[in-house]
């Protein structure tokens, strides 16, 4: 799944200078993480940000925004969805209020590499 143009130009010019965080991909598309969570990214034709659930709840009742729901009744209710375009302020103090957020939560630990399978020499 693509993200236009516009969406990875929204998503950067949003996203804060802050050298706490790490840039990645999920999805295949353009993401932003702290202390190893994602906060903000790019889905679709959408812009997304970890405002937590309270917040998203508020925030739903205005256009072009949604619980983020990357497949068929699986919600993450800690994301708000915003379509593209959308306003740049609005976009900046989100991925803000996102990276402030998802900072305050534990960070994640990191995965064991897993195990390469050996294969039976005969």
């Amino acid at each position: 799944m693509d993200s236009s143009p516009a969406v990875a130009a929204a998503y950067e010019a949003a996203l804060p200078a802050d050298a706490r965080i790490e840039r990645k991909q999920m999805f295949g598309l353009p993401c932003a993480f702290v202390n190893r969570q994602m906060f903000f990214g790019c889905f679709a034709e959408s812009v997304i940000a970890r405002v937590g659930p309270s917040r998203v709840a508020a925030l739903v009742a205005q256009p072009g925004m949604q619980a983020f729901t990357p497949m068929e009744g699986r919600t993450w209710e800690d994301y708000v969805q915003v379509a593209i375009p959308a306003d740049a302020d609005l976009l900046t103090r989100l991925a803000a209020d996102a990276l402030s957020w998802t900072d305050r939560l534990p960070a994640k630990a990191k995965k064991p590499r897993a195990k390469k399978k050996v294969s039976a020499s005969t």
